[in-house]
């Protein structure tokens, strides 16, 4: 086995988790090994910290070497001593400035606070986005009663439509141009469009942890199979696409992986790349 500290960054949904939202045992085995052995490994994932961190937890995954990159990079903890390493949030004029292009367009649109996905209508759609989520629903009336409610800081807003993706893209079209610069547009999904600030990814947030551990960027190695992985692949030492990532991805990254989510493919990263 090499002596080199590596650094293992992975996406959760379709990447690290099985399609039913698990993590398969050989991944588990193979991610306990290598912090066993003094190597470092993050969640990099689209998801609120609360639903990051209730993963880590179920899994027993939270010790020494583990980490956190929230909310596609714009939140990092250490969930072992709690502290917040880096946030890069989005203001409540922007916030607003969001919902309203939604609502003129007729998009569904939801942001975050503490433990709460923040709605004015569309119940329906937040409990699709939160079925096996830890998070809360607080449906309220008007944009200004989400202005009210965003008590802490918020780190990205979600624009959403069930199985209808053109709609979303040609929202996305409309509203570039209207967004202020400091503001990024990406797909997490067929079904989600984020908007966060443009100082945060999932590859800054590599970088960012990698300088926290004292760790090369080189000796990183980056999983993922959605678009706003792209960031991520493309920011690590070795960038490597899931078997079920899409095409895209696949054709950026450095390495693709014989096996997908539901069958071992974070395990085969480690066993090849890691633990060698």
């Amino acid at each position: 086995m090499t002596n080199t500290r590596k650094f293992l960054f992975v996406d959760l949904d379709e990447t690290l988790l099985t399609s039913d939202k698990r993590i398969d045992g050989r991944d588990l085995e193979a991610i306990n090994e290598m912090l066993d052995k003094g190597h470092c490994f993050a969640f990099v994932t689209g998801r609120p910290y609360p639903d990051a961190i209730s993963v880590a937890e179920r899994y027993r995954i939270v010790r020494d070497g583990f980490y956190i990159a929230s909310y596609n990079g714009a939140q990092i903890n250490n969930p072992v001593t709690g502290d917040l390493l880096y946030a890069s949030p989005v203001s409540k004029d922007d916030v607003r400035l969001i919902f309203d292009l939604a609502k003129e367009q007729g998009v569904h649109c939801q942001t975050y606070n503490r433990n709460y996905v923040i709605a004015t209508e569309g119940k329906d759609i937040v409990d699709i986005y939160l079925k096996g989520k830890v998070m809360e629903p607080l449906m309220v009336d008007t944009i200004d009663d989400v202005i009210t409610s965003l008590t802490g800081p918020t780190m990205k807003v979600v624009c959403m439509e069930i199985d209808d993706r053109p709609k979303l893209q040609r929202f996305r079209d409309h509203i570039t141009p209207l967004l202020p610069p400091h503001l990024n547009t990406f797909f997490s999904s067929d079904r989600i469009l984020e908007i966060s600030a443009a100082d945060s990814s999932k590859g800054t947030g590599l970088r960012r942890l990698c300088e926290i551990c004292n760790i090369p960027v080189a000796d990183s190695i980056g999983a993922g199979d959605e678009e706003n992985d792209l960031p991520l692949l493309e920011a690590a030492g070795l960038g490597v696409a899931m078997a079920n990532a899409r095409d895209n991805v696949k054709t950026a990254a450095d390495a693709v992986t014989e096996h997908d989510n539901n069958h071992g493919g974070i395990a085969e990263i480690i066993y090849k790349y890691i633990l060698d």
